[in-house]
């Protein structure tokens, strides 16, 4: 079993951080390696407490008419299917666009980078589904967040993979896709 130790998911957060500020020398900080890629999926391990609390609140707030047990396992499974499923369709992507070389190092810090996204996505929807915040003051704040997010991820993209802008952003898409796709299925499974 890999260890992640503490200094690690520190270097590896701060890298993307550095992306975030649009530094690719953000880069440098993730371990590219087959081992650096089985251990940046530990950022699924980070997100999740914030997960789960939206996904209690928003359980709580009555927004969910399928029973506790079921809106958890199918929001868990859905969660890991998320983590999974776009770095296995990114792997036959970058076979196809010749930037194969490229796949780890990519990976390794779109999943460092989700830590961040999360970090401020999640609140939101949160403080939304405790009724902090009304909905259109959420919705507004939310689409803002989440255009700052796309961006990063299309800068991860374009740095990490080294392929043209529009390659990045359509790639940025089929992620997006993939998460409606995968929330949409855990939807109808309720």
């Amino acid at each position: 079993m890999l260890k992640v130790t503490l200094p690690e998911v520190t270097r590896a957060l701060y890298g993307a951080y550095r992306l975030a500020r649009l530094d690719k020398a953000g880069m440098a900080y993730f371990e590219i390696s087959a081992e650096g890629f089985w251990k940046s999926f530990f950022a699924a391990v980070i997100v999740a407490p914030l997960y789960v609390l939206f996904l209690l609140l928003h359980y709580q707030a009555g927004d969910i008419s399928a029973p506790f047990v079921r809106y958890i396992s199918v929001e868990a499974i859905s969660y890991v299917i998320t983590w999974v499923l776009f770095p296995l369709v990114m792997a036959g992507l970058t076979k196809f666009l010749r930037c194969e070389a490229k796949f780890i190092a990519y990976i390794v810090a779109y999943n460092w980078a989700s830590v961040w996204q999360n970090a401020f996505y999640l609140p939101i929807q949160i403080l939304i589904a405790a009724g902090v915040l009304s909905a259109e003051a959420g919705s507004s704040i939310g689409i803002a967040v989440l255009m700052a997010v796309l961006f990063y991820i299309w800068f991860i993209t374009r740095t990490a993979l080294e392929v043209t802008a529009s390659t990045a952003a359509a790639i940025v898409v089929i992620d997006l896709l993939l998460t409606v796709l995968v929330n949409g299925f855990a939807l109808s499974m309720m």
